[in-house]
């Protein structure tokens, strides 16, 4: 059995990363993995990284806010689902938060100080003007700096796709990838 964390990072609590997200997990649990997922915009008293490198001499990020037990989380999984919203072809606020804060995890030699992870990354988007560029840094990051495995990348655009739930195609494919977890 493997741990799964899941990052919500969309300020929608309804919307479509939260659904493909949802039936992710779903698929990690049936699978036999214990999952805990997290809603980034639901957090308070969270801030991004003050540049204060304390991480460089204890391996994580020292600030102690919110995003604490997420980080804590992440350094324990096995595994990661990572979602963002598309703003202008940047993940949306809520996202670059934790992901700055990730920061914490890379040593003074720019090795990570956490094991790689299984990683599927979901991208949400209105138009999808923006999404590939955005999947495709969200992945470089995790795998150049964390040294992880990319297990699948899915972009979400709701204009030309509609509601997630009503889309068997895209709904294959969510289970396809968490399959991967």
């Amino acid at each position: 059995m493997s741990k799964i964390v899941a990052i919500v990072s969309s300020p929608r609590a309804k919307g479509q990363g939260n659904a493909i997200v949802e039936k992710m997990t779903e698929v990690a649990k049936a699978n036999g993995n214990e999952v805990e997922t997290f809603y980034i915009n639901k957090l308070e008293n969270l801030t991004g990284c003050q540049a204060c490198m304390g991480c460089k001499k204890k391996g994580k990020c020292i600030r102690k806010d919110s995003l604490t037990p997420v980080l804590d989380a992440v350094a324990e999984a096995d595994g990661l689902i990572l979602s963002a919203a598309d703003y202008f072809g940047q993940p949306c606020a809520q996202y670059r938060t934790f992901e700055d804060r990730l920061y914490g995890f890379v040593g003074p030699d720019f090795q990570p100080t956490i094991t790689p992870k299984k990683v599927a990354i979901v991208v949400t988007a209105g138009s999808g003007a923006g999404a590939e560029n955005m999947v495709n840094s969200m992945s470089n990051i995790m795998a150049n700096f964390f040294k992880s495995e990319i297990v699948g990348q899915l972009i979400y655009t709701e204009a030309t796709n509609g509601a997630f739930a009503d889309n068997a195609e895209f709904q294959a494919k969510a289970e396809e990838i968490a399959n991967k977890l």
